[in-house]
Formats: structure tokens, C-alpha cells, sequence
């Protein structure tokens, strides 16, 4: 390859050559962008829309790292609104079909946003939502520790996050760089898009110089790439000093106004304007330069100069033993008519400015998605790219998970009794502790606690498989044979990750360790505990994690009135709701031991097993529960459980059942079982029949029924669970459903079977009190249940 002007950091480079896919680069995002919203069909009249100007801010550093700096095993996530640029460096690099381009924010094509599942380009990381993706790689790089160190996962990747400075103020970000467990990860690059704007404002004067000092304080080594090399020329030639003393200490506000200024005398007087007064020495410096070259100066940030970015990451490669942080300054809307402007977040370019960009980029009519002809140092510098990072042994994301494990490695059961007073918590604890007696299955299983592995029934399990930290931890207590309630060791055996007290960490490790069979190789079943409660405070990241493609199973506990002593918010009651309306993760609600063994057995063997396998979401209570009243000998019981619900009392049999005069289905689960036991018993001596279902799953007899809707209205025949627990004779029979959440979450319920139907839950806020006076506040206790079973035959 041809060596013109090159760096010193990659001599093998022709930046002329690097220059012109800049170029091009820049030209095909937002030419995308343009091509969805005013070229391509659009039926709706509405907006596509697309981010023109961030994805110009990102041009320069994304063109430096995969021409100049990627490696085969890299791991990068990228700034959500940069996706186009993403898409078309893919398309140069022969890894994405020149179609894709055209398809932009259409249904079946390029999604908006980076999509791991659903772009077909090899995507790493799910971006959208913003701040997960700027520290998903450091949960991955830990994820990837935790293989190594149990499976000798051998591959070394490096993980690298590009995200926009106003990403930065989400709080996520700041929780996950203060884990412990995440700090002191080597092999982890941040580049940060510093162009000094949000979405609807010039961000505040001096976050910069914050941010460095905060990555600092956080064991970052941060490279600064402020300037470009026009403007450190100028800094060295006489006068050169205090120019830049006059640019650092600019306000953000001003120097956004510089960029926008079309004439040089204006940007001069302003550059030469001190407070003391006019600094000839500036304008001596500036003199005799013209309006574009002057234009041009201003703009001249390091992270739109690619000899300055490619030094920078050179630089990070040779930090392995923490995190790098390479903070790019760069300008909103590089290389655009709209440049620098405050209002440009969104705003998308006319046709005129489309054709500036067009002569500017050196693009023919009719020849916008073209790639370089195939005989250029261009298309011969993307070919070599494409070779050095392996593309075409990459495999695709979209691509069903192969399962790695030999299917009946999960026993279908366990050798356990529950008998007496057992609450759902407990059975989860005693389920677990027993898989760890089965070496094949123990293995795979890690779990996780945002500091309330004891209080939710953690404590047996870690005691015999420890803690995991990437190093050794001496046990001082041990050693001082100091006695401690648990004995706690800390190593990389360990096989349970302690978090502080962040429901956004807790998601992103369980979505982390969740997609280990698909990045690694290595599948895992991660099983995280909190408060049910407290999942609301984490929601957005447990979806971001699931939409990333994580397999995992969330265990919520305590839940409901369980936690009523402690009263006001740690009384759950959305999480069912949530739980309904989540895609992707199954919820269960079990009221007996048994079945919480048979769940969490079907949810560990299928996320180890199935490819198409979901998450599990377990919302379970320390309330005790009388294990005499499961029906465990009941043919097909199983099979019911896991579908979502079977008939606990059902007096269809006995005489006087008349279905439309004297019977009522009364639907419930979890800890609400009791109560409705006893209402029904209470009643059946005044003849009316109150039959009790057992609702293991809201989530699939919710699911199932509206699947079979769907397939009935397309003329295909369909069956749903419901169906079968309810019988057509009673279709019409009034219902009532009771649980310890929100009554929204079962009353859907009505709808199915179109009959009356009277809702108990928990609406309001906790408070502090005793299980059965808060039941009696809250109209789900037994005499509450009579009542509404009576109203509901009225």
C-alpha cells in the first residue's frame, strides 16, 4: 500500500487513502438517513427520522478504529445514534448486502438503533436506550473473567464502548464504574464522542474537565484528544500559547457560536478578544488566513483528525492492566451544512444541503450506495481490513444458540420432601442447594444479589460454592479462626457475584452472564435475587438485557404483603403487571414447593438446552404454606403447572353443581392460595360452589390465550390452557380472581371467558402492619373473597 503521509503510531497507513473512506463513510450515513426519510416510499407521512448530525460526530473515530486500530476478537458497542455509520463501514467491508442500506428504519431492515438479534451485521451489543451501552462491556469483560476462570475460556478480547458525552449523564453509567467487582478490568476502551452537545442544548462549560477527573477517580487511564494537528501547529508558532489558552478556556456556548460564524473577521476578533483586551499577538498569528481556512481552524478537534485518533489508540492497546478512556473531541454534525448548530440533534438535511454534501464527498448522481470501485487502494485497504478481522469466519447474531450441553443433563427431578409449613422462598434455597449436588448442572449455574443474598435465601449456596472475584481474597477471619454466622470464601472459584446495593448493575450482570453461550461459547444459567419490590428501580435495565438476547432467570422475594411489617414501598405490587407485559421472560408466581422445583428445573434446563429458550421471572414470598394441600399425585399435574395453572378445589363432581346458578371460578396464586381455600370451604356448606384455580403463570395463560386468538382470527384452528381448566359448561360462570399484586394482572380473565368478573389486589401503596390486617385493608382476605364470590352470583 501506498505510504504518503502517514503517523508515526501506524506507519503502514495512507491517510490520504483513510481520508477519502472518511469521506465516504460520512456520505453513506447520512445519505441513509436522507434516502428513508424523502427518496424511499412512505407511506405513513410521518418522520422516518435519523440522527445525520450525531453520526457525522462519530465519522472520524469510528473510520480510525476499524481501519486503523480493531482486532479480530474485539467486542464494541456503539452510541445508539451512530448506527448508520456502523452499518456502512459493514457494507464496506463486504460484511452487509448493499439492499441493507436502502432499508433503513423499515420494517425487516436495518433497525434504528445497533440490534444484536435483529441487524444482520454482526452487531455485538444492543444499544438504544442510552447509558447500557456504554458499560455493557464492562459487565462483558468480567463475564468473560468468570469463563475463563471456570471453563479456560482461552480467547483475550478486548472490549470498547463509543458513546456520546450527554450519555454520559445517565446515572447508570456512574453506578456500574462503582462496583467494585468492575473496577480494575484491563482490556476495556471507552471513546467518548465529546462534541459538547444533548439533544436540545449546548451541555454546560466544564463537564469536560469533570469527566476526566471522574474516569480518573475511577481507575481509568484517559487520553485526552482535544485538539487537531492544524491547530497544534498554530499552538506552536508564536502567539500560538495564548490562542489556546483563549480556546480552553472558552465557554461551550461561545465556542458552538465560532463554529456556526460564516466570517473569518468575526472568528479572528473573537479568538484575539481577552479580558484585558486585544492580544496582537493572536491576531498577528491569524493574519493573512482566509475565511475557510480560518473556519477550518476552529474546527480542528482531535477526534476528526485520524493521525491524532490512531496515536490514541495505540496508546490504549498498550494499557492492559485498567480500563482506557479515550475522551474525542469532536463537532455535532461534522462535515455538514448543519455543523455545530445546538438545534441540529434531529434535524435532518434538505435536498440542497444533501447535494453540498454530495460535491463535497465526490458522489455521482445515481451512484449514492456505491461502494469504491474494486481495483482502488480504497476497496484494496477495505479488502485487508475485512482479512485482518476475520469477517468471513464471523458467525451471524441473528443465527438460532446452539446448545451445548447434552440434553438430560438436568434432572427432571430431585430427591426432595416438603412437608409441613414451607414458603416459596425457602423451596427455592433447598432447590438450589440440592442442584449443587449435581456436578454437570452446579457448574453452569451462577448467581447474583445486589446485597441481599441473605434476605433472599442465598446464604446455603454460598456457602459451599463462595464468591467470585477475578483475584483471590485472603480470608481473614478464617485465618483468625474469628467466628462468623457465614463463612463467606472469596476467589475466582466462586460461583456467586456480590453486587452493592444497583438494580441497573444487577440486570446488566445477569444480561452479561446471560449471553455467555452466545459470545463465548460457554452457556450459563445466571439466577439473580432481590426484593420483588425493587425490581421497578432496575426496570429498564432488565429489559435491555433480555432485548440484548440474555437467558436468565430473576427471583423476586420477598413480595407483596410478606414484607408488610416493613410497610410503605417494599409492599410490591406492579412487578405481576410488568411481569405480563414483559416479552421474552416467562413469569411464574408458585404457591407450593413442589412446584417451584418443577419451575426453576424447567427454566434451568431450558435456557441450558433450548435455543429458543426465554428468561424466568420467579416472584416469590416467605409466607408458609401447608405442603398437604398440593395435589402432587395428580396425573398430568406437572404438565399443568409449567402451562400455568390447574384446579386445586374443584367441586364439579357433586351434587347440586348447577355451572350459571350457584358456581363461581375463583382464579388466584402465590400466597393469596390460602385465602382462597378457605373462602371456598367457608361457602361450599351454603351451596355455592366456588371452584379454586391455581394460577402457577398469569404471563402464559395470558399469552396463550391471545396467541390463540390470533390464529383463530387467521382461520387457523387453536387451543389455549384456559380452555382446558375452564370447561364450556361453565364458560359463562361469574369469576373472581384474588392475588397479592395489582388486580389488573389477573382480571383479563373476564375477558377470556366473557362472564362477570369481580378483581382483588393490591392497588395502593404499602404500609406497615400484619399480614392479616393489611389483607383486611386491601379486601383480599377471606371474608373479603366471600363477598365478592357473592356479589359476583348476585
Amino acid at each position: 500500500m501506498a505510504s504518503t503521509p502517514t503517523t508515526e503510531a501506524h506507519p503502514d497507513i495512507d491517510l490520504e487513502v483513510l481520508n477519502r473512506i472518511e469521506q465516504r463513510i460520512l456520505w453513506l450515513s447520512t445519505y441513509m438517513i436522507h434516502y428513508a426519510n424523502h427518496v424511499r416510499r412512505n407511506p405513513d407521512s410521518l418522520k422516518v427520522g435519523g440522527h445525520q448530525a450525531s453520526c457525522a460526530s462519530a465519522v472520524s473515530i469510528l473510520t480510525a478504529y476499524y481501519f486503523g486500530a480493531a482486532e479480530q476478537d474485539d467486542l464494541i458497542s456503539i452510541k445508539p445514534h451512530a448506527a448508520p455509520v456502523y452499518h456502512a463501514i459493514q457494507y464496506l467491508l463486504g460484511n452487509l448486502a448493499q439492499d441493507k442500506l436502502l432499508r433503513l428504519r423499515e420494517f425487516g431492515g436495518l433497525q434504528a438503533y445497533p440490534s444484536r438479534l435483529k441487524d444482520p451485521d454482526s452487531v455485538q451489543f444492543s444499544t438504544g436506550s442510552v447509558g447500557f451501552g456504554a458499560v455493557m462491556p464492562h459487565f462483558m469483560s468480567f463475564a468473560r473473567h468468570y469463563v475463563t476462570d471456570h471453563f479456560g475460556y482461552a480467547r483475550t478480547h478486548r472490549f470498547l464502548a463509543l458513546m456520546g458525552d450527554a450519555e454520559l449523564d445517565e446515572g447508570n453509567v456512574w453506578e456500574a464504574l462503582g462496583d467494585d467487582n468492575l473496577q480494575r478490568l484491563g482490556r476495556v476502551i471507552w471513546v467518548v464522542d465529546l462534541n459538547r452537545q444533548s439533544l436540545d442544548r449546548v451541555v454546560p462549560t466544564g463537564r469536560a474537565q469533570k469527566l476526566g477527573a471522574s474516569l480518573r477517580s475511577f481507575g481509568f487511564h484517559v487520553i485526552e484528544v482535544k485538539y487537531g494537528s492544524r491547530l497544534e501547529v498554530a499552538f506552536a508558532r508564536p502567539g500560538g500559547s495564548r490562542l489556546r489558552e483563549r480556546i480552553d478556556r472558552m465557554p461551550n456556548d461561545e465556542y458552538q457560536a465560532l463554529l456556526r460564524a460564516q466570517s473569518g473577521e468575526q472568528i479572528v476578533n473573537q479568538l484575539c478578544s481577552f479580558p484585558e483586551g486585544r492580544d496582537e499577538a493572536v491576531a498577528n498569528l491569524l493574519r493573512g488566513e482566509t475565511d475557510f481556512d480560518i473556519r477550518r481552524l476552529i474546527a480542528d478537534l482531535g477526534g476528526h483528525d485520524l493521525r491524532r485518533l490512531l496515536e490514541a489508540f495505540r496508546e490504549a492497546k498498550s494499557i492492559t492492566d485498567r480500563p482506557v478512556a479515550i475522551v474525542a473531541y469532536t463537532v455535532k454534525g461534522w462535515g455538514l451544512p448543519i455543523a455545530g448548530d445546538p438545534s441540529n440533534h434531529s434535524r435532518l438535511l434538505t435536498d440542497d444541503q444533501i447535494d453540498q454534501v454530495r460535491r463535497q464527498c465526490g458522489i455521482s448522481k445515481g451512484a449514492e450506495f456505491e461502494a469504491f470501485p474494486p481495483d482502488s487502494l480504497e476497496a484494496q485497504v477495505c479488502l485487508e481490513t475485512r482479512c485482518r478481522l476475520h469477517l468471513d469466519s464471523v458467525p451471524r447474531p441473528q443465527a438460532p444458540r446452539r446448545p451445548v450441553l447434552t440434553p438430560g443433563l438436568t434432572p427432571r427431578d430431585l430427591p426432595l420432601e416438603y412437608h409441613g409449613e414451607v414458603s416459596t422462598q425457602q423451596a427455592f434455597g433447598t432447590v438450589l442447594s440440592e442442584l449443587a449436588r449435581h456436578p454437570e448442572v452446579r457448574q453452569r449455574l451462577v448467581t447474583t444479589s445486589p446485597d441481599v443474598a441473605v434476605s433472599t435465601n442465598l446464604g446455603g449456596w454460598i456457602q459451599k460454592v463462595g464468591v467470585y472475584s477475578p483475584e483471590n481474597h485472603v480470608d481473614y477471619f478464617g485465618e483468625r479462626s474469628v467466628p462468623v454466622a457465614l463463612k463467606w470464601k472469596v476467589g475466582n472459584r466462586g460461583q456467586h457475584v456480590e453486587l452493592g446495593i444497583s438494580e441497573n448493575n444487577f440486570f446488566l450482570m445477569l444480561g452479561a452472564l446471560g449471553v455467555s453461550a452466545d459470545l463465548f461459547g460457554v452457556p450459563l444459567v445466571p439466577i439473580g435475587t432481590l426484593y420483588d419490590t425493587f425490581i421497578s428501580r432496575g426496570l429498564d435495565a432488565l429489559h435491555y438485557a433480555i432485548y440484548n438476547g440474555g437467558k436468565f432467570i430473576v427471583v423476586g422475594t420477598p413480595s407483596g404483603i410478606s414484607l408488610g411489617p416493613e410497610g410503605g414501598l417494599h409492599q410490591s405490587l406492579m412487578p405481576p403487571s410488568f411481569g405480563i407485559e414483559s416479552p421474552s421472560i416467562t413469569y411464574y408466581e408458585p404457591c407450593f414447593a413442589r412446584e417451584v422445583e418443577w419451575i426453576l428445573l424447567e427454566g434451568v434446563r431450558r435456557i441450558l438446552e433450548d435455543p429458543e429458550a426465554e428468561s424466568l421471572f420467579l416472584r416469590l414470598s416467605t409466607v408458609p404454606q401447608h405442603q398437604e394441600r398440593f395435589p402432587s399425585s395428580r396425573p398430568g399435574l406437572r404438565r399443568s403447572v409449567l402451562d400455568g395453572g390447574y384446579r386445586l378445589l374443584d367441586y364439579s363432581g357433586h351434587a347440586g353443581y348447577r355451572p350459571g346458578a350457584n358456581v363461581v371460578n375463583l382464579f388466584t396464586c402465590g400466597a393469596m392460595v390460602p385465602q382462597a381455600i378457605q373462602a371456598s370451604e367457608d361457602l361450599a356448606g351454603d351451596e355455592l360452589f366456588v371452584n379454586v384455580i391455581c394460577v402457577t403463570s398469569p404471563d402464559l395463560l395470558h399469552r396463550q390465550w391471545v396467541r390463540a386468538t390470533r390464529e383463530r382470527m387467521n382461520g387457523r384452528a387453536a387451543a389455549h390452557h384456559l380452555e382446558q381448566l375452564i370447561p364450556g359448561g361453565e364458560s359463562r360462570c361469574p369469576i373472581v380472581t384474588v392475588m397479592d399484586g395489582h388486580p389488573h394482572a389477573l382480571s383479563f380473565l373476564g375477558g377470556v371467558f366473557g362472564a362477570k368478573t369481580v378483581a382483588l389486589g393490591v392497588d395502593r401503596y404499602g404500609q406497615s402492619g400484619s399480614r392479616q390486617e393489611l389483607y383486611q385493608h386491601y379486601q383480599i382476605d377471606v371474608l373479603s373473597i366471600i363477598r365478592a364470590a357473592i356479589e359476583a352470583v348476585s
